[in-house]
């Protein structure tokens, strides 16, 4: 006859204990609180198979902030449209008249100032596309000089205002 083997589950059951109240507790708080993990694995975990989405989130507006940007960017598209603007200011003590704007890109030396006539006026006739212009007046190389005689002016974030042209 064979002899009955005892069953080792049956076994294992029977010298099962309870765990202490305590145990639980006593295992969580003996394991560090933020594992060290290598920058490399921590960044791995911010991928979506790992049910977070932030890093993509952060590439994804990264990308639209700089499609936005490039987009803003871009220079406006050059108008056929051209129109003669008279400008015209009395400076009867100046040197020298310099016409700067967004039409020059606030770059000196290129548009300059016939003057003064007689009664102490300098004035250009200037072709400028159609649109939104901001300029300013720069006399002898050095003073700022908004155009009295403009209806619409704007602050240039420096202290002063520019003139404003729409046509």
């Amino acid at each position: 006859m064979k002899t009955m083997e005892p069953d080792p589950l049956e076994t294992l059951r029977e010298l099962r204990q309870k765990a202490p109240a305590a145990f639980t507790r006593q295992v969580m708080n003996a394991l560090p609180a933020e594992p060290d993990l290598p920058w490399h694995v921590s960044l791995c975990r911010l991928w979506p198979e790992h049910g977070r989405w932030f890093l993509p989130a952060v590439a994804g507006a990264a990308a639209m902030l700089l499609i936005s940007t490039l987009l803003i960017s871009r220079p406006p598209q050059v108008n056929s449209q051209r129109v003669a603007v008279h400008f015209e200011i009395h400076a009867p003590e100046a040197q020298r008249v310099e016409l700067v704007g967004t039409f020059t890109e606030w770059q000196t030396g290129q548009i300059q100032l016939a003057g003064p006539d007689a009664s102490g006026h300098w004035t250009a006739e200037v072709e400028l596309p159609s649109g939104r212009h901001e300029y300013s007046f720069l006399v002898n190389g050095k003073q700022w000089v908004t155009d009295p005689r403009a209806d619409i002016r704007r602050a240039d974030g420096f202290g002063r205002e520019n003139a404003v042209l729409e046509f």
